[in-house]
């Protein structure tokens, strides 16, 4: 494996003619490592844009050759306001870059690179989903109610 490799746990397109890239993050991410996952995402990311800058991502994934690229980084149980500032210190960090800014403008393997952060807790998901007919039989079942003896 080359020491340049970055996962990208999705690759997708969006309705108005872009891709993104998602990067799946999940927590807990606690004491010291809050900090180390911090470091790990900030490299993750970075090492993204350097494969998208370098062509890499547009020789493996075509259809996000020439298209503006959203990095989306979908975190679950992570700490979300220090995700939010990472992503926006790193997203004003390539803005500011000569390197990235004249890479884009070439328009060579994108024209934009966008980050952005969509977070939820395990909690909150699980909230969003119904529960089964056969879940509630089986949750029945398991305190004996309803279930003829």
């Amino acid at each position: 494996m080359e020491s340049n490799q970055v996962k990208i746990d999705l690759v997708t397109k969006q309705p108005e003619g872009g891709c993104t890239l998602v990067l799946v993050e999940t927590g807990p991410w606690i004491g010291e490592q809050k900090n180390q996952n911090m470091q790990r995402l900030g490299n993750r990311i970075a090492g993204c844009v350097s494969a998208v800058i370098n062509g890499h991502v547009a020789r493996r994934y075509p259809a996000t050759i020439g298209v503006p690229l959203t990095i989306q980084v979908d975190s679950y149980d992570t700490p979300r306001l220090e995700v939010d500032i990472l992503l926006a210190k790193m997203q004003n960090d390539f803005d500011n870059s000569p390197e990235i800014q004249e890479e884009l403008r070439s328009g060579r393997f994108t024209s934009a690179i966008l980050l952005r952060h969509r977070w939820s807790d395990f909690a909150s998901e699980l909230a969003k989903r119904r529960p089964s007919h056969r879940f509630w039989h089986r949750l029945k079942r398991l305190f004996g109610l309803g279930v003829a003896h």
